[in-house]
Order: C-alpha cells, then sequence, then structure tokens
C-alpha cells in the first residue's frame, strides 16, 4: 500500500473528527458534551483534533486565545500527545501555559470547568505573550506536522 503525506494523513483524520463532531450538534455551552464527543473520536482522530486545534489557535491569537477560546481544556491531553511524539520542547511550553492560567492546580473536571470559562487578566496573557514567542521561535526546530504524522504512519504500519 502506497504511503500518504504526513498533511494528507493529519488533513483526512481531523476533517473525519470535525465531520463527527458536526453530526453530533452537541450544545457548545456545555464543556462536558464537547469533551465526550471528542474523547469518543478514534484515538488518532482525537490527537489529529487536538493538535489541530492548538496550532490554529496558537498561530492566529496566542495561548491566551487558545485559553479564551476553551481549546485549553485539552492541555493535559495535548502535552500527553506532544510528548508521546516526541515534540519535548513543545510539550514544555504548553506545561508552562498550564502553571500561567491555572495557578491552584486545579485537575480533572474542575479545570475544564475553570478553563472553559476563563477569562484571563492582562498579567496572565503578558506572561502567555512570552510562552507564544518561545512556541514561534520552535518554527523549523521542532515541526508538529512531521513529528505527529510520522507517529500516525508508523502506527498505521504495525
Amino acid at each position: 500500500m502506497e504511503r500518504i503525506s504526513n498533511r494528507a494523513l493529519i488533513s483526512r483524520l481531523y476533517s473525519s473528527a470535525e465531520h463527527q463532531l458536526e453530526k453530533s450538534n452537541y450544545d457548545g455551552k456545555s464543556w462536558e458534551q464537547w469533551y465526550q464527543i471528542v474523547q469518543g473520536l478514534t484515538g488518532p482522530e482525537k490527537m489529529v483534533y487536538i493538535m489541530v486545534k492548538l496550532n490554529q489557535t496558537v498561530t492566529s491569537g496566542g495561548f491566551a486565545k487558545f485559553y479564551e477560546t476553551s481549546h485549553g481544556i485539552f492541555a493535559p491531553e495535548i502535552i500527553h500527545v506532544l510528548s508521546e511524539i516526541n515534540a519535548a520542547s513543545s510539550a514544555s511550553i504548553v506545561t508552562s501555559t498550564l502553571s500561567i492560567v491555572n495557578p491552584s492546580g486545579l485537575l480533572d473536571q474542575q479545570f475544564k470547568s475553570f478553563i472553559f470559562n476563563i477569562q484571563l487578566s492582562d498579567m496572565q496573557k503578558e506572561k502567555l505573550f512570552a510562552q507564544d514567542i518561545q512556541y514561534d521561535q520552535l518554527d523549523g526546530i521542532e515541526n508538529l506536522e512531521d513529528l505527529l504524522g510520522n507517529y500516525l504512519q508508523n502506527s498505521i504500519n504495525q
């Protein structure tokens, strides 16, 4: 079987995940429903969905946008995926953002409920901006598309 490109594989998995989310007709005001739908995706679909959402929001508006658009509810899973695909520097940056937005160290449902409705202070936004710069500096050093795509390709071929 011919190997498809990493970009094509990621695109197909993301499209499939987005289709399932649209089809589910979940209540966008409920983090629980959104989270459960994402948890119901296949492992590769879920990995791609949360990684694409991270990259889209951070590159278009920084980590402040990532958290204020509620995508931050997936931050713990994103850190796990980044570690799994050997993106240690990116994982470290996302981990650093958690202590900025969640200084009290909330976990699980409390964390997700808090992050889903977070209103960042100006100081938090400034601290997150420093993480945006570090994330941007990884461009060309830690290529998440290649790392994720290679991980998925290897998973498929096993």
